[in-house]
């Protein structure tokens, strides 16, 4: 059940937002963890038989999913309860405004991510 129906249902409200939080977080960074890791493998992969790519590159690609679906998570989970708590219909403010704050903090992640790992 999404979030967006429980609020619409009432099964989860408001108040409800520290559970929430910390449920969307371990299955983000569950997801997140399964896709850095299969990043990781072929990007390594690619890297062993091409020149040109490095193994690093699967490392800021690993740790940008794990930080990016773990936020998307997060936020996918707290925006609709901020919009029920100020009665705002959470079903109308929760795709456009998630998808572009997921968006533009994702490329801000991954560039950090390279900028510290690749030390460009």
């Amino acid at each position: 059940m999404t979030i967006t129906r429980a609020v619409a249902l009432g099964d989860v409200r408001p108040r409800d937002v520290g559970i929430v939080l910390l449920r969307e977080i371990r299955t983000g960074a569950a997801l997140g963890a399964l896709l850095g890791a299969l990043a990781l493998a072929a990007i390594s992969t690619v890297a062993f038989f091409f020149d040109g790519y490095t193994a690093e590159l699967g490392v800021v690609v690993a740790a940008s999913m794990l930080a990016i679906c773990t936020l998307a998570a997060s936020v996918g989970g707290v925006i609709p309860l901020f919009a029920k708590a100020v009665k705002i219909d959470p079903a109308v403010m929760s795709t456009p405004f998630i998808a572009t704050f997921v968006d533009a903090t994702g490329l801000i992640i991954y560039f950090l991510i390279a900028k510290v790992v690749l030390g460009i």
